[in-house]
């Protein structure tokens, strides 16, 4: 499959949306309540990116496969974080029909490629702690666990996300 990685742009904003739910629920399911997976909506994700996007409020890219856009990842730096070195990855979601074919990986080198570039010296992301298959990935790009953890209550079950950090001052 050849793919093209790029900025995203309004234009994209529905596509966007689809594939976050869609690989919201294939990612999540089993993993969190089906009713707290049921509530990320299309019409809640098409604002959210609409927001993002429209507002420059973070840097979201897109791969365009051969059927069209069939990945996204989305990073910056939070509020809290501004005028740092240090970046979040905060949103990588890949089409359910295209994963295991290189999304995630050019999605991946594209966003530390830019990070360099901003000469970012760390990059960090949060991850649920009982994702198996985001947690290898993220190891797999040296991402390592900085031992702190957040809880979130879904729908009477406690969820527990990770901190991992990428140390970006060494190749």
């Amino acid at each position: 499959m050849a793919l093209r990685v790029r900025k995203a742009v309004l234009d994209d904003v529905n596509n966007i949306a689809h594939i976050h739910v869609k690989s919201w629920a294939y990612a999540y399911k089993g993993l969190m309540p089906d009713s707290f997976i049921e509530s990320y909506t299309l019409e809640k994700r098409q604002t959210l990116w609409s927001n993002i996007i429209g507002r420059n409020l973070a840097d979201v890219l897109v791969v365009d496969g051969e059927a069209g856009l069939a990945g996204f990842l989305c990073f910056g730096q939070p509020k809290t974080l501004k005028g740092t070195d240090v970046y979040e990855l905060s949103s990588i979601y890949i089409d359910p029909a295209n994963v295991r074919q290189g999304i995630g990986q050019a999605l991946y080198n594209e966003c530390e490629r830019m990070l360099r570039t901003l000469k970012a010296q760390r990059v960090t992301l949060w991850a649920l702690d009982s994702n198996e298959r985001a947690l290898h990935f993220y190891t797999q790009q040296g991402f390592i666990p900085t031992g702190e953890i957040s809880k979130e209550c879904a729908n009477d079950v406690i969820l527990h996300d990770i901190e991992l950090a990428k140390d970006l001052s060494v190749k």
